[in-house]
């Protein structure tokens, strides 16, 4: 684990994007800058900006305090080491501050507006107790976007560890209006949407299923990631093509200066990382790698056919950075994750991800950015059936390639704006068989379905006064489904069945099949009350035309992707949201209340016992309704001294309505039914504490409603079966409610003075050994009633110790 956090390095802005030369050199004296033309005075007020760095590293300061005088201007500079001051014209004293390093000052004439970066010496003193801020508090109360949690590596690093090991994830669960089906899932649930509703980037890589493990790591290296932010509500226009949310997960730059590596040795998995110069001040690159082995794991779970089970996973992370000149820079990311896990005797999953993107970013003048990225992938799954004669390999594969050009403009301090095209390209190959050793099976294979998505997206920020803020903004979105494909036509005015199909519409390749389009309106506003609070509202429309199909508790790493065809026309989501922000002066305590709802078209389900896997008329299985998910979330965190107590709770709903129509069956009679991931309460406390200077104990308490399943509620006898199970309508009972409690004791880092650093973690994950329940399942005995069982993934707790490392 990390001690200090990193950031990218950005070098000092050029003389030839700034009015006049700006130079700002570090020392013990009172440094002159001078910003602007001496010989042209602006009119009114000017905008400063910059970024604030460590003089040795290069990274980023968060939090270092700007003061402005004798104005009273200040900031806090951001995740980025970024900070924005205005002021008139004029003279003054700029005093920049941070805990640990030496203070600066420099006087500033000040005729027009500029950039300045700044660099702050380490300063050698040894503190009982340092506390370093994730973020301004004001951002809190600031931002103009609703429901965007932000977080930096720190707070991640204080959330629940599994095994020992950070992962991203796991601590988004203790955000608010975020939860999983439960222990071995895959992926999450955000604000009652499903886990393929969620747009998913890793600098710009597309991924499709984030999670190694079966859901107990995620694909995420903990010492490459800089920031994560996710948009619970509204987002910015140019996301789009899921309805629920958008996680977008930035890793840092290399270190720029000298080479160094970091890594961890844990009882369960071991990770690496290295990065340095490519060309000093100019290149960096970092490359991190992970591994896991948790056999012995599976080994200590109450469950018989997981104590005989297998799990591995490797991922491979590399990345590089570029300033090809002062107004250009250049890189690329690629990504590689592979998990091979064998279930008991029967069953063998393999699933992989593999993904590269590059940008290129281009400054033009003072006022305009341009930038471009590309991106590259594939998702791919097999199944293998181990045991009897029919052995087999289901494979299932996404390639996908994308494409945005985008361009950013501010032609002042009070105006934003974005305009841009994104291009998406996705192959989807639904099914493959293959036989495998001595099986009586034969080949069969799916054709592969294509699906071209083109948008067009503006983004309009507009801080109308000190008061209101607004951001606008329009995404429009052309999606064509196209051949080569077989198409079957059913009977009109009856259900999609097998036995109604009247006839088949051939397509060649590039040939349209079908085709649909539709505006996304993204729009919210921030009125401040006072300085210390503010109410904020959020609205934006959505389209997904990928979609996951699964008939299972929680989706499996094989399960089915479903492009918008001529039988499914795409899902659209209404999201609306409503918060009321506050920071306590007096005390350090920050706050909010937000209400949200979201209302779904077209969403796809599925019949009763409905075959998925390797099926050429899958329409005949599926279903279409609406949703809706609605709920309140409360967040309140708290600084005293050494102690950080940060709690969250979230009531919320998740339900669904299929009602029968003259081409399908209804669910529940048509009546409104909880989703699989329906969770009505949710709470999460984190508490922190800075025991020393160089030891802190973390807890983290997880508690929320069972999730819904399906149960028999009487049975009957015929003459040749006894007891015959009568099972209730669709997800009418609850398992038993989840909670855990997980502890983590950091001890370092130490050696610093021999140029490395140690530290070590000791946790135990599921202090208690609750038997959380992941599903309840029933069996039934020969003359026997049917009896219920707990399926509990991880029944015990869980203690691990890991080694970190950096030299």
């Amino acid at each position: 684990m990390l001690s200090k956090k990193t950031y990218p390095h950005f070098l000092v802005f050029c003389f030839a994007i700034l009015a006049a030369p700006l130079v700002a050199q570090q020392g013990d004296s009172l440094q002159f800058i001078t910003i602007g033309s001496p010989g042209t005075v602006a009119k009114g007020k000017v905008k400063l900006t910059g970024r604030v760095a460590d003089e040795a590293t290069g990274e980023a300061i968060i939090g270092a305090i700007l003061q402005l005088q004798p104005n009273g201007a200040n900031d806090v500079t951001t995740v980025d080491g970024k900070f924005t001051l205005t002021a008139l014209p004029g003279n003054y004293v700029l005093e920049i501050s941070y805990l640990g390093y030496e203070t600066l000052r420099a006087k500033l004439e000040i005729h027009g507006g500029g950039i300045l970066d700044f660099t702050l010496r380490d300063k050698t003193i040894d503190l009982e107790v340092v506390t370093v801020l994730d973020r301004g508090r004001e951002d809190h109360v600031r931002a103009v976007v609703p429901g965007v949690e932000l977080l930096t590596i720190e707070k991640i690093e204080r959330q629940s560890k599994f095994l020992g090991e950070t992962d991203v994830l796991r601590s988004l669960q203790a955000v608010a209006g975020v939860t999983s089906a439960g222990e071995g899932a895959s992926g999450i649930n955000v604000r009652g949407g499903n886990t393929d509703e969620i747009l998913i980037f890793m600098d710009g890589n597309l991924l499709f299923n984030p999670q190694h493990a079966l859901g107990f790591f995620s694909l995420f290296h903990p010492d490459l990631v800089n920031d994560v932010t996710l948009y619970k509500g509204g987002s910015p226009a140019r996301y789009g093509g899921r309805l629920s949310s958008v996680l977008d997960v930035r890793l840092r730059e290399g270190n720029n200066q000298h080479l160094s590596v970091n890594g961890g040795l844990s009882i369960a998995s071991s990770r690496l990382s290295v990065e340095g110069p490519l060309l000093k001040k100019k290149a960096s690159f970092i490359v991190g790698a992970r591994a896991g082995y948790f056999d012995w794991i599976l080994k200590q779970t109450q469950n018989v056919d997981l104590r005989k089970s297998q799990a591995f996973f490797y991922d491979v992370t590399a990345k590089a950075d570029a300033r090809l000149t002062p107004t250009t820079k250049a890189g690329f990311t690629v990504f590689a994750a592979d998990d091979k896990f064998r279930f008991a005797e029967e069953v063998k999953f393999d699933y992989a991800t593999y993904s590269g993107s590059a940008y290129l970013k281009q400054l033009v003048g003072k006022k305009v950015n341009l930038a471009a990225q590309a991106n590259v992938g594939q998702y791919i799954s097999s199944l293998y059936d181990v045991a009897g004669n029919d052995q087999s390999q289901f494979i299932n594969r996404i390639h996908y390639r994308r494409g945005i050009v985008s361009g950013f403009y501010q032609p002042a301090a009070a105006y934003q704006l974005e305009i841009g095209t994104e291009l998406s390209r996705y192959e989807v190959l639904p099914g493959e068989l293959k036989p495998v050793g001595v099986s009586i099976l034969k080949p069969e294979k799916l054709p592969a379905e294509q699906g071209n998505e083109l948008s067009f997206f503006v983004q309009n920020q507009w801080s109308v006064s000190e008061k209101l803020e607004l951001a606008a903004g329009l995404r429009h979105t052309f999606y064509k489904n196209s051949g080569p494909d077989n198409v079957l036509l059913y009977e009109p005015g009856v259900p999609k069945e097998e036995e109604t199909v009247v006839d088949s519409l051939q397509f060649s390749k590039g040939e349209k099949i079908a085709g649909y389009s539709g505006l996304e309106p993204h729009f919210s506003g921030r009125w401040s009350v006072g300085k210390t609070s503010s109410v904020k509202l959020g609205y934006n429309r959505s389209y997904q035309y990928l979609s996951q199909v699964s008939n299972t508790a929680s989706a499996l790493p094989i399960s089915v992707w479903q492009l918008s065809n001529h039988h499914l026309a795409p899902q659209k989501a209404d999201n609306f949201s409503v918060g009321y922000y506050r920071n306590f002066q007096k005390k350090p305590v920050d706050a909010h209340l937000e209400l949200f709802y979201r209302k779904i078209y077209r969403l796809i389900d599925y019949k009763d016992f409905a075959q998925l896997l390797l099926n050429d008329h899958i329409e005949t299985e599926l279903l279409t309704g609406i949703g809706k998910a609605y709920g309140v979330e409360f967040y309140l965190h708290k600084n005293y001294g050494r102690h950080k107590f940060e709690g969250s709770y979230t009531w919320s709903r998740s339900l669904r309505q299929v009602e029968a129509t003259a081409t399908q069956e209804a669910v529940n009679a048509g009546r409104w039914y909880p989703s699989n991931y329906d969770k009505p309460h949710s709470l999460n406390v984190n508490y922190f504490w800075q025991m020393g200077t160089k030891v802190s104990l973390s807890m983290n308490f997880v508690y929320s409603t069972g999730r819904p399943t399906t149960a028999p509620i009487s049975s009957y006898t015929n003459s040749n079966v006894w007891a015959i199970p009568i099972y209730s309508d669709r997800n009418q009972f609850r398992i038993p409610d989840y909670h855990r409690l997980d502890v983590a004791l950091d001890i370092g880092p130490w050696g610093k003075k021999q140029g490395r650093e140690n530290s070590l973690t000791l946790s135990v994950y599921n202090l208690y050994a609750r038997k959380n329940a992941f599903s309840v399942f029933f069996r039934q005995q020969p003359a026997k009633p049917v009896t219920a069982y707990r399926l509990s993934v991880l029944g015990t707790a869980f203690p691990a110790i890991t080694y970190n490392f950096k030299f």
